[in-house]
């Protein structure tokens, strides 16, 4: 699975970066906002799942689900991680997989991650009707 990291503390990518990775998933890891929007806007991304800092300088995660996510090119789903925020706001977001509190644990991380990697292929297995 092709995966977005969007998190401006470098310490903490760095970590999701390594344990995605060790993980088998294609990581591409993004320090805000606006780097995650320009991929996302690239047709052909390949991106299946962004996990996304909701606090971050210039744009922030919650611009991006509120505008950005919503794009139907956008066809990536979310993972959204914040140290503070309500999760019920995305509850019923369509892109929205789960939410996560920092600090994250790693098995809460891969416990997500598994989740959206079996919504994700379910979702492309489908046959339309």
């Amino acid at each position: 699975m092709k995966i977005l990291i969007v998190e401006d503390d470098r310490d903490y990518r760095a970590l999701l970066y390594e344990l995605l990775h060790s993980m088998g998933h294609d990581i591409m890891a993004v320090c805000d906002a606006l780097h995650a929007v320009a991929l996302l806007d690239e047709s052909n991304n390949g991106i299946d799942l962004v996990v996304l800092d909701l606090n971050m300088p210039r744009l922030g995660g919650h611009e991006i689900m509120d505008t950005y996510a919503g794009w139907s090119k956008c066809r990536a789903h979310f993972i959204i991680m914040s140290g503070c925020f309500d999760p019920e706001r995305y509850k019923d977001h369509p892109k929205v997989i789960g939410c996560l509190h920092k600090p994250i644990t790693n098995d809460a991380l891969k416990e997500m991650v598994a989740k959206a990697q079996k919504f994700i292929t379910a979702a492309k297995t489908a046959t339309p009707v």
